[in-house]
């Protein structure tokens, strides 16, 4: 019996000493209830969310751990915790981890989801966020600024999370510099995946920002690597650096319409990373500011950007740059790198006016070019001679360029078990190259880039592995059917039960009256039956004005066709719009489609036949084979943005086969403002379009294309339109693509652009002899000097496949 007492008082120490090792386990259930968790909380413990969901719940988790005792904030299992409506989670304090929470089904109070400080005077220090989520976590309003992460303090960790669908203002995660608490931070942001970013149409849709421009003289010695890019396309600056001594290695970019971007700052490693485009437009690599930089062991595949989103684009600076615009590229290393069919690879990038101050000593050397459909593997767009090329090969298209410190080779390219494209020859692998101290020795005796042993960052093996994302977008045309007739109310009440990607079908042609507007609030296809004799046609009957037939909400996208569109016949008041986007701002893109539609009779100087509202953006709005008449407003409209900060309506802007007759205001107005470069839309095509009395107000325009930074306008035919200013205006920038060509200008206005480059090739000035204008058909007669005079061989106008005007009513 005394044996037992002693060997019992033996071990309660060992037990006391077990658990203060431990530490003490305690389950919440609510928000109450982890505030006292989190009050007792001392080292070693760990606070445990209970599943299920968190609504409004905003956490401030604050502790002092130490190394060998750090304070856990869990949750119950991993995803299983959801963070939701106005949530989200500061902590402060040293040693801290918090893991597998989601975010998803709402939008942070403050300006983070997840906050490494309490406030300006707490910062966490030594802490980790792993295996966590923030899907779709977005404010209301597209330009309603919030981040998601935000580290602040030093030594902090963010690894092995999953971040997609951000589409407000505002960048994915940032490093903050902002007082030397921050600075010289040593963070590591490791293993994560950032998943889909769609574009922003502004500056502010960055994935990934390391400081500002205001503290980015100063050191973050942040080390960013393993982590999983995958379509992060808010804008041209997919990860911004703005700082310097970081360490950005073995990262892949996927399909990411934009570039690892050095800001600001100096002395940056970039190394090991993939920059895969997989040939999609505007994929981008890598741009290089600033000074000090070492590059080197990166592989650069089937990238299509140009200008800043180049696969390797070196800028010129600014003379005496303030500290926001752009430092001398200098005293830079490249070096070791591949590029495999890389559509372009620039030398000073940015050369105008302001930017003139060229590269000094930039060692490019012992990289590898192959590229079979370009002459030369880079192009200069500025004085080089401070950029020293040493110890490169190329393979080109004639297997003949020449110049100092470059090698042509014919290399055999296979394509890895990764995808990844590669040398086969052994003729890279050289003694004597360029040895630098700071690569590594299986890279620096080989010209190009050394693919590494272990596994490329990927998808699956970054992020966390328990999250499925429910991102599935009900297609157009994946739903049923349904039938409307002409019965009052009957249209309105199919919209308003329809489901995502049903389609309505009009089945009778004549009048449906519309005193509602038709609210799409998900993929709609609104079309007329096959073979009625007319378009069914919209009328107003009401006697109130502001009216518009169909209005795309948030989270709506619609396609349109064989419809007719009257304004101005049904009631007291012309309606202000045959389709709008939301007066009101919203988060989601949309898309409109419109084919074979007629619009007429808006003839009040606000009503159009399209217009697309203020901090509302389509990814695309298409027009085909419609025509517009009788209207005093502007046809299509996407000019809402006004303020000059580099913002705009919507991206991909199409108009073909269309005729627009006896418009009062512009056929197309279409508006980005400032000079912000971090996009590349708006992208507009007109073509086979003809345009009829069109805008014959002094200094009006046919076309208004303020800022438009690719414009392809062809085989279209301006005639008495513009004749008091324009038929085609723009105001562009140097380096923004536009083009008319093909087409035909009877007394007409000019073309007008800054640079007076628009203007191209097969321009006509000849009577266009339509068939029948006082009918309404504009096909040609068929001694018009305009047939077959199109670039595709077709008729300037109308394509002759258009075999009969679409009826108006």
């Amino acid at each position: 019996m005394k044996l037992k007492k002693i060997r019992l008082l033996q071990i309660i120490p060992l037990v006391m000493l077990a658990s203060n090792l431990i530490g003490a386990e305690r389950s919440v259930r609510n928000v109450d209830e982890f505030k006292s968790a989190v009050e007792a909380v001392k080292p070693g413990d760990t606070i445990v969310l209970a599943n299920g969901v968190w609504r409004d719940a905003d956490l401030v988790f604050v502790g002092e751990g130490t190394e060998a005792k750090p304070i856990t904030l869990r949750a119950e299992e991993p995803g299983k915790v959801t963070l939701e409506g106005r949530s989200r989670l500061r902590i402060a304090g040293e040693y801290l981890v918090v893991s597998g929470l989601v975010f998803i089904n709402g939008s942070t109070p403050g300006s983070a989801v997840i906050a490494f400080r309490k406030d300006r005077q707490n910062l966490a220090n030594y802490s980790r966020v792993t295996n966590c989520v923030i899907d779709n976590y977005n404010q209301s309003e597209r330009f309603k600024r919030d981040s998601w992460v935000l580290m602040y303090g030093k030594h902090n960790r963010f690894d092995h999370n999953y971040l997609a669908n951000k589409k407000n203002d505002g960048v994915t995660m940032a490093v903050v510099l902002n007082d030397e608490r921050n600075q010289q931070n040593f963070h590591r942001i490791d293993h994560n995946f950032f998943g889909y970013k769609p574009r922003l149409g502004s500056n502010g849709g960055e994935t990934l920002r390391v400081g500002t421009s205001k503290f980015s003289l100063t050191s973050s010695n942040t080390i960013i690597e393993e982590n999983f890019f995958y379509r992060c396309n808010g804008e041209t600056e997919v990860a911004s650096i703005k700082a310097g001594d970081n360490i950005i290695r073995n990262n892949t970019f996927y399909e990411c319409e934009g570039s690892l971007v050095m800001r600001h700052g100096n002395n940056n490693v970039i190394s090991g990373n993939f920059f895969i485009g997989n040939n999609k437009p505007e994929t981008g690599g890598l741009r290089v500011i600033n000074a000090g930089h070492k590059i080197f062991n990166n592989h650069f595949q089937d990238l299509k950007g140009d200008r800043f989103r180049s696969a390797l684009a070196v800028m010129n600076g600014v003379p005496n740059s303030l500290v926001n615009r752009y430092h001398k590229v200098k005293d830079a290393v490249i070096a070791h790198n591949s590029f495999y069919n890389c559509e372009n690879i620039k030398f000073g990038v940015g050369s105008d006016f302001e930017r003139t101050d060229v590269p000094d000593n930039v060692l490019v050397a012992n990289n590898l070019f192959v590229n079979a459909e370009k002459d030369a593997p880079f192009e200069e767009l500025d004085d080089m001679s401070g950029v020293t090329f040493e110890g490169n090969v190329a393979q080109t298209q004639n297997g003949d360029f020449k110049r100092e410190g470059f090698v042509e080779l014919d290399l055999a390219i296979q394509r890895n078990t990764d995808g990844l494209l590669e040398p086969t020859s052994k003729k890279l692998k050289q003694s004597k190259l360029r040895k630098f101290d700071f690569i590594p020795k299986d890279v620096s005796g080989r010209v190009g880039s050394e693919m590494r042993a272990k596994p490329l960052a990927t998808a699956e093996n970054t992020g966390v592995p328990w999250y499925k994302p429910d991102d599935d977008q009900a297609a157009f045309g994946s739903g049923k059917v349904v039938s409307v007739g002409a019965d009052v109310g009957a249209l309105v009440k199919a919209v308003d039960n329809s489901e995502p990607g049903e389609g309505i079908e009009m089945t009778e042609s004549g009048d449906y009256l519309l005193d509602k507007t038709l609210e799409i609030r998900h993929p709609l296809t609104i079309r007329a039956k096959k073979g009625l004799s007319e378009k069914p046609l919209f009328l107003y009957p009401g006697s109130s004005g502001g009216f518009a037939f169909i209005s795309i909400e948030n989270g709506g996208s619609l396609q349109v066709s064989g419809l007719a569109f009257d304004g101005g016949s049904g009631g007291s008041q012309t309606a202000s719009a045959a389709i709008r986007s939301s007066e009101q701002p919203m988060i989601e893109h949309y898309s409109l489609f419109v084919d074979n539609c007629s619009f007429t009779n808006f003839q009040e100087s606000r009503s159009n036949a399209f217009k697309g509202f203020e901090s509302t953006y389509a990814d695309s709005v298409v027009f085909t084979n419609c025509s517009f008449s009788k209207m005093s407003g502007d046809a299509i409209s996407l000019a809402s943005q006004k303020e000059d900060r580099g913002r705009y309506n919507a991206e991909f802007v199409v108009v073909e086969n269309c005729v627009f007759r006896d418009v009062m205001g512009i056929a197309l107005n279409l508006y980005r403002g400032g000079n912000d470069e971090s996009t590349f839309g708006p992208i507009l095509s007109v073509d086979h379009c003809v345009f009829e009395n069109v805008n014959n107000r002094e200094q009006g325009s046919v076309l208004r294309l303020i800022g438009v930074q690719i414009a392809d306008i062809r085989n279209s035919t301006f005639s008495n339109s513009g004749r008091g200013g324009r038929s085609v205006k723009f105001e562009e920038f140097r380096w923004d693509k536009i083009q008319v060509s093909h087409c035909n200008l009877y007394n007409s206005g000019r073309v007008e652009s800054f640079y007076d480059k628009a203007a191209t090739e097969g321009m006509l000035s000849e009577p266009p002899m339509f068939r029948d204008k006082a009918a309404g058909d504009f096909r040609l007669q068929e001694t018009s000097k305009l047939r077959g005079r199109a670039s595709d061989g077709l008729d300037i106008g109308l394509k002759t496949e258009r075999t009969e005007e679409q009826p108006e009513g």
